[in-house]
């Protein structure tokens, strides 16, 4: 006995399956109403014979009708569940022929489509299941890539994506039918606008004639002007910039933190700042000021070779020339020289028109640094000298430098002749050397003398004391005080004898016997004599006596 399947009671109400079932189920009820001829009529049976060819062809062309509605109505059953909802009718639907895995022809999948690959969903259509059909949205889901061809998507009959040799096209056709709007960004044949503000138009793209304005910009590639450019606000170009006039560079920033400058820099007025202060100022038609406010301005900094004065240089005031072109320096007002800071060895002063000078603060160097120097401790006047001689030091001549110091200065005056009523002073001069070497006349206007004595020179007198000096006259000199000689006295030139000349007092060096020599004697009182011995004898007017010796013990004075 024949079971009714359990999924035709399962088939969901206006599904597509369910249309399919009433379809198929309404042509083979149709189909089953066909019925076979009567095989015993006369054109079967002939008397007593059947035509047994003929029945049999028969059957066979009603068996063959048969096949044929029956594939008929089963092929327009599915064309038509494809096609539209309503069945559409017989004749409406096309043909399907399925042969393995490939179909040709129309295929309609009116109540979802999904299609995919090795078990795994790509294609997805279907319609979204709010209860208002009119607020149900039409879906159709890839999962995975679309790829299409060279003339890409279509809209509404419309080409409007097209891809070709790298270009990816929304195509003018579109565009000029009407515009292409991207959320509040609009694109149509008249040009773009966002927000309703329209920043490109295409009257004015690639003409002359025509000014464009727009807020920001951004270029992949070149920008070639041919008219003037003006800015309105700050130029920023952090990777590098070329100026420069007639296809010539003068300007350019190739490098981090490198500006080339290849012609000149013309500064009419104001100037060039560093850190918000001038440091080349252009103050008028006549002043040009180089300055480093708060800083250190160097001339010549590391790796100059020199530094070439073109010009003088003057006071603030341009009225006194400092340091010319040639060399020659004048600081009307002060000059300092030192080492270091605050180590100043030389200086000028001012306390009025008359007491202005110089401070050595220390050595005056001659010659070289270790040469010979002055200096001063505050009170005196020092001068110090190399001292070079030669020492034989085993059997070798060594040669030995040493250092002589000598001074200067006032001091408090301890001579015997200083005022009594005021205090005197003396300029003393001072030495390590071992004695002073005058190579011309020592002369003093007033007096020579030596510390501590009465010991003087003066115009025509040499005092040793003040009864004893000697005093010059016009043909000799006198002599106060006692005289005493050590040694001989004598004129000039002196020889002994009757023959000889000069005078003298000479004292024997083998006897100790002291002589006298004279041309001629003269006593005019007492002579005392112990021993006499006379050459030759002359007398005047008086006896003559002829004696080759005479002596006496005792000659008394006769009056």
């Amino acid at each position: 006995m024949a079971k009714l399947n359990e999924g035709i009671s399962q088939i969901k109400k206006g599904s597509a399956l369910e249309t399919m079932y009433n379809r198929l189920l309404t042509g083979m009820e149709q189909a089953s109403h066909e019925t076979l001829p009567d095989f015993t009529g006369s054109d079967y049976v002939d008397g007593y014979v059947v035509n047994e060819e003929k029945i049999n062809l028969e059957i066979h062309e009603y068996e063959n009708i048969t096949r044929k509605n029956s594939a008929y109505l089963l092929a327009n059953t599915i064309i038509s569940s494809l096609s539209s909802e309503e069945g559409g009718g017989s004749g409406t639907g096309g043909f399907v022929s399925i042969n393995g895995d490939s179909m040709a022809g129309l295929l309609k999948a009116l109540y979802g489509f999904t299609a995919g690959d090795n078990g795994i969903k790509i294609l997805d259509v279907y319609q979204t299941s709010e209860s208002n059909p009119q607020e149900r949205k039409n879906i159709v889901s890839i999962n995975g890539e679309l790829h299409l061809p060279t003339h890409g998507l279509y809209i509404n009959g419309c080409n409007v994506i097209s891809y070709d040799n790298d270009i990816i096209a929304l195509n003018g056709d579109v565009i000029c039918s009407g515009y292409i709007r991207l959320g509040d960004l609009e694109i149509s044949k008249d040009g773009i606008s966002y927000q309703g503000n329209e920043f490109y138009h295409s009257g004015n793209s690639n003409k002359e004639d025509v000014n464009w304005t727009m807020k920001d910009g951004t270029l992949a590639g070149d920008l070639s002007v041919k008219g003037t450019s003006t800015f309105q606000s700050g130029i920023t170009a952090l990777h590098g910039v070329d100026l420069g006039f007639d296809n010539t560079s003068v300007l350019s920033i190739s490098a981090k933190r490198l500006a080339q400058l290849t012609g000149d820099l013309n500064i009419v007025t104001g100037g060039i700042k560093f850190d918000g202060n001038y440091i080349i100022h252009v103050k008028n038609n006549n002043v040009i000021s180089f300055s480093a406010s708060n800083k250190i301005l160097n001339l010549g900094d590391d790796n100059t070779k020199q530094i070439n004065l073109q010009t003088s240089i003057y006071d603030n005031d341009g009225e006194y020339e400092m340091i010319s072109k040639f060399g020659s320096a004048y600081f009307p007002e002060s000059f300092k020289a030192g080492h270091n800071l605050g180590n100043i060895l030389i200086e000028t002063y001012k306390k009025s028109s008359e007491d202005s000078g110089v401070i050595f603060r220390r050595y005056i160097r001659l010659k070289s640094e270790d040469g010979p120097g002055f200096y001063s401790d505050g009170d005196s006047v020092f001068f110090e000298a190399p001292f070079k001689y030669n020492k034989v030091a085993d059997d070798d001549t060594v040669q030995i430098s040493e250092i002589i110091k000598s001074s200067f200065g006032y001091v408090e005056s301890l001579s015997l002749y200083a005022p009594l009523n005021r205090k005197s002073s003396s300029l003393m001069f001072s030495t390590d050397a071992d004695f002073f070497v005058f190579d011309k006349p020592i002369e003093g206007k007033k007096s020579i003398g030596i510390a501590d004595s009465k010991t003087r020179l003066l115009p025509n007198e040499l005092f040793f004391d003040d009864s004893i000096y000697w005093l010059a006259l016009d043909n000799g000199v006198k002599h106060y005080g006692n005289a005493y000689f050590v040694n001989d006295i004598g004129s000039v030139t002196f020889s002994s004898g009757f023959a000889g000349n000069g005078w003298g007092i000479i004292q024997n060096k083998l006897t100790g016997n002291i002589s006298a020599t004279f041309d001629d004697l003269t006593i005019r009182k007492k002579m005392r004599i112990y021993e006499l011995e006379v050459q030759k004898q002359s007398v005047t007017n008086g006896s003559w006596w002829v004696s080759d010796a005479c002596s006496g013990d005792l000659v008394e004075e006769i009056s």
